[in-house]
């Protein structure tokens, strides 16, 4: 539906807002940009996760500067999603971009020639800042970045929030703000980093190897460790305790999901076990259902999804994940042996280069996963002090109940007396029905202004962003059945399909099924051990379900933009992550 409005527009013309999707421009010269939706966010948020996802972005910024990359971030929530402009910091002056735009028209190869020069431009200046990094990358992240994010988590974790007088809470939270836009600083320089590290070894591999396919390349980044696929073996190893302890077993045999806590806690055995999850979850369960959104419980509060996985997981072989990783690993190296064998006659600095391209891939590929992973952590600390202010606003009354807070923004929560004169309850209750409203509704994929000509694809920040977690692309079909993505994982499997919306449908997924989603993010890889195979809207062949996938051994295809609107629950699927295509078939013995 959106996307028809977004083409109807010629370059330089304004989008037209879908009529169930009304747009207010408050800076009439937001209406001159592109605003581009994130499709990490696939469902409204409510304004204090409004206010913490913009302190975060904030920090691109700041680090795209440091990165040479002479653009930034604009933010701003429409109907309760995120849409973001990209501005250049030394903006074309209006008459030369009508200009560019009236000649695409005539001669886009002058446009072309023009966008690639100043790409050019932009690649040397990235480079001369990006080169550096890259040369010590496993010193950027240990030394330079990890470090100060652990402060800023034990600031967190220190204080003891009920402790504080009121005054002192909202001092907390103003500086706990200033942290999370710090926090989006390191993060966006960790990503980007290990982003385009990754993507320069592609695209090196697959100049010096004629008829290298991106997966070929990246069979030489996996079998590595990562934070995320450790909490997902202490899962796997807590399934393993269960299958061994008769009472146990018998629980999560005969109980849903939701009841089987209450369950373990009648028996000794049952509270041992209920023990160890409790240490998983202090470890790792930090993290909450949907990206952003300070509304949804975290894995802490509810386990709910951990245990949904671990039903799933007693019904799997007896597997050792570590055997599996063993296994990823010597591939990797026989893959590495064989292209420093194809590179023996090949000049020596040519080698060399390849050598430390190649080292900074493989750390790249271990820090994007782990920057996922503490950002993660970011969401769940400030959903905690949110809802010590809930419990302060509703104990005296001036909300319903603690959940309530979700629906203030920042300043009314350092300012009881800012904004409208509505009473503060009845601000929530108009902005809870405005989001419910808008839940139902598609977002366009972009507003504002159609650009006038498109960003050039040549700089390494650009190229790694297109590689990585960013929006897939409308999807074609070769028929009626088929939909074609990008080759994410290699193999080719058949499924029952599944599609998920959110980590409270994670108990839908069965073992050997194909899961179906907008996109996945690092607390949806416990399912990858149920799944069969993956298929997402959204996200390339270095994204986080693309790496993942890899490691678990599964296909992927990803980026096939729609997959979730084309295929329902119960549909028979063929998934080839080797050539990205996703094949609707009448049965699993379908030949």
């Amino acid at each position: 539906m959106s996307g028809t409005h977004a083409q109807a527009a010629a370059p330089g013309q304004r989008i037209p807002a879908p009529e169930d999707f009304p747009v207010f421009w408050a800076d009439p010269d937001d209406a001159k940009r592109t605003w581009q939706r994130d499709p990490h966010v696939t469902e409204p948020l409510a304004p204090l996760s409004c206010s913490v996802s913009a302190a975060i972005l904030r920090g691109f910024t700041p680090a795209f500067s440091q990165l040479g990359l002479p653009i930034r971030m604009r933010i701003r929530f429409i109907n309760g999603y995120l849409y973001a402009g990209v501005v250049p910091t030394a903006a074309l002056p209006e008459a030369l971009l009508k200009t560019i735009g009236a000649v695409n028209h005539l001669a886009p190869a002058v446009v072309k020639l023009l966008m690639g020069r100043m790409a050019a431009g932009m690649t040397k200046q990235q480079l001369d800042r990006l080169t550096p990094i890259l040369a010590r990358l496993d010193g950027y992240w240990q030394d330079d970045l990890l470090p100060e994010m652990n402060q800023h988590f034990a600031y967190f974790q220190s204080c003891e929030l009920r402790g504080l007088s009121l005054a002192q809470l909202r001092a907390h939270f103003a500086e706990s703000l200033k942290r999370a836009e710090r926090l989006g600083e390191l993060h966006a320089l960790a990503g980007f980093s290990a982003g385009v590290a990754m993507s320069q070894f592609e695209d090196l591999y697959g100049e010096l190897f004629a008829g290298a396919t991106p997966l070929d390349a990246l069979r030489l980044l996996q079998g590595f460790d990562n934070q995320t696929l450790a909490g997902n073996r202490v899962l796997w190893q807590l399934s393993r305790a269960a299958l061994t302890t008769p009472t146990v077993r018998q629980v999560f045999a005969e109980r849903g999901a939701a009841d089987v806590i209450p369950a373990l806690e009648q028996s000794g055995e049952g509270r041992r076990f209920l023990a160890d999850l409790r240490a998983y979850l202090t470890e790792y369960g930090q993290r909450l259902n949907v990206f952003g959104g300070l509304t949804a419980l975290s894995w802490i509060e509810d386990p709910t999804p951990a245990i949904a996985c671990l039903k799933a997981y007693i019904t799997r072989p007896d597997t050792r994940p570590e055997a599996e990783q063993a296994g990823l690993a010597a591939e990797r190296e026989q893959a590495v042996a064989q292209a420093r064998a194809k590179l023996a006659g090949y000049p020596h600095p040519i080698v060399t280069h390849f050598e430390t391209v190649l080292k900074a891939a493989q750390l790249g590929v271990v820090i994007k996963e782990d920057n996922h992973w503490v950002i993660a952590r970011l969401f769940y600390q400030m959903r905690r002090l949110a809802l010590e202010f809930g419990r302060r606003l509703a104990d005296s009354s001036a909300l319903e109940s603690v959940d309530d807070v979700f629906y203030l923004t920042s300043e009314e929560v350092l300012d009881e007396g800012s904004g409208t004169t509505l009473p503060m309850q009845e601000r929530v209750k108009e902005r809870k029905a405005e989001l419910a409203q808008f839940s139902h509704v598609t977002p366009p994929p972009l507003l504002g202004t159609r650009p006038t000509f498109e960003l050039a694809e040549g700089s390494p920040v650009f190229r790694a962003m297109l590689k990585g977690d960013g929006p897939g692309s409308a999807g074609s079909r070769g028929d009626a059945q088929t939909l074609q993505g990008q080759a994410g994982s290699p193999g080719i499997v058949r499924g029952i399909a599944r599609v998920v919306h959110s980590l409270a449908e994670a108990g839908k997924l069965q073992p050997g099924e194909v899961l179906v989603a907008q996109m996945t993010l690092p607390p949806w890889t416990p399912l990858f051990a149920t799944a069969a195979a993956v298929v997402t809207d959204t996200g390339g062949v270095l994204s986080h379900c693309a790496i993942v996938a890899r490691e678990y051994h599964i296909p992927a295809v990803v980026g096939t933009g729609r997959a979730t609107k084309m295929f329902h629950d119960g549909q028979v699927l063929e998934v080839n992550g080797s050539a990205g295509t996703v094949r609707m078939v009448a049965s699993l013995e379908e030949t």
